[in-house]
């Protein structure tokens, strides 16, 4: 049985629909900009990927604004555009739709501004709780459609968007789902996230006046990531039901690897990055000489790309030379939870359309990154297979691979 990907929608900060954020990427347009959604002028780091031409009144009403968070929102929008692509589910069963939403840090944009409410003693909204929660993307999906079946939130720091496709995969593989909305979505550009990833010297201070050269994976001199928001969502169906309602196939979801390193709570391990490779090509029944592309985590943090170039030279040898690589969030800036999902609708269209997007601002590579990342200009490429990787916090590291079918 295999499992296809029949839909996709995204939100991001260089296009929303998977045409205008396709063209961009190719064109290798940056996202990055100064932040417009508060004061960052005091800030060590005052720029952000941001999705500046989201209005939710044009798809929610009023009501449904005021109970939901930015990252719910976003994630709606995706779903919806991903449903339409996949010219939509009538033909299935409501409690045989399942939804598997990956996120982050969830509601924290409420959260922050409630609590910031509670502190100077002004009322706090009613929908505080329910807005917060991780799981209220993938709920509110399901209550705007109808979906009944099996309801999951993964939250595994930057590995939650690939975890929560994973465990669609498998949904749809152990019979407990006929097709599964899946993805992930963040809206993290805040005042505490990015104070509180200052403090971990986790971005980039020193772009502020040159954005779009800002997020720079496994370029010489880099310093830290860029933050980013948006969401991806997948349409997955079992092949032989997609093709009976006469849907289109972007690609297959052949295989899903994860693996927690259990080393530290933020510092990468390249043995976890492998052990994830490893079973996603295992779980897919490939050989490593199959791979042809990976869409890499590549942050642009100094230890971040260099053990995640370690640990794919370590894996495939003299092969990782000939692998096509390229860094989505160079362009993006880094959406957390959502970093997996948009990262995988990039690998499925560098599949669908023979082209691998560049990695940007990759004008000198550092030495210790000395594979081929398509730096600057878009490459032609007829690749069959793709990872995308997406290691997070916690050591909790994912790999979702992709195939063209036969």
């Amino acid at each position: 049985m295999r499992v296809v990907v029949t839909g996709m929608g995204v939100v991001s900060p260089i296009g929303i629909g998977v045409d205008q954020f396709w063209s961009a990427a190719v064109k290798g347009v940056s996202g990055i900009k100064r932040i417009t959604s508060f004061d960052a002028s005091s800030r060590r780091s005052q720029i952000a990927g941001e999705v500046t031409d989201f209005d939710p009144s044009t798809f929610l009403s009023q009501k449904y604004i005021e109970q939901t968070d930015r990252f719910t929102q976003l994630a709606l929008l995706a779903a919806r555009l991903a449903l339409e692509d996949a010219g939509g589910l009538e033909a299935y069963e409501s409690r045989r739709i399942g939804v598997s939403i990956g996120s982050g840090m969830g509601g924290f944009s409420t959260f922050e501004s409630s609590a910031l409410r509670k502190f100077r003693s002004q009322p706090v909204p009613p929908f505080t709780v329910p807005r917060t929660m991780a799981n209220s993307a993938a709920a509110w999906i399901a209550i705007r459609h109808g979906f009944k079946g099996m309801n999951l939130t993964s939250s595994t720091a930057c590995s939650s968007g690939a975890n929560a496709i994973g465990a669609a995969l498998d949904l749809l593989r152990a019979g407990r789902a006929d097709v599964v909305v899946a993805g992930g979505a963040e809206a993290c550009v805040l005042p505490l996230t990015i104070n509180g990833f200052e403090i971990l010297h986790a971005l980039t201070t020193t772009s502020n006046d040159n954005p779009a050269r800002a997020s720079r994976p496994f370029a010489k001199g880099r310093d830290g990531f860029v933050m980013g928001e948006g969401a991806g969502i997948l349409i997955l169906e079992k092949e032989e039901q997609a093709r009976q309602r006469g849907a289109k196939i972007y690609a297959e979801l052949a295989g899903y690897g994860q693996a927690c390193d259990a080393t530290h709570i933020v510092m990468p391990d390249m043995e976890g990055q492998i052990a994830a490779m490893q079973e996603a090509i295992r779980d897919a029944g490939m050989e490593l000489d199959s791979i042809e592309h990976i869409n890499a985590h590549a942050t642009s943090t100094p230890l971040g790309d260099t053990v995640e170039t370690r640990a794919i030279k370590n894996l495939f040898g003299a092969r990782a030379a000939d692998i096509a690589i390229s860094a989505t969030k160079s362009m993006v800036g880094h959406s957390i939870g959502a970093s997996a999902a948009i990262g995988s609708i990039a690998t499925i269209m560098a599949l669908h359309t023979g082209t691998i997007h560049p990695t940007i601002n990759l004008d000198e590579a550092d030495p210790e990154c000395d594979l081929d990342y398509t730096p600057n200009v878009a490459q032609k490429r007829s690749v069959r297979t793709g990872l995308c990787n997406a290691f997070g916090f916690g050591g909790n590291n994912a790999s979702i691979l992709f195939t063209t079918l036969a």
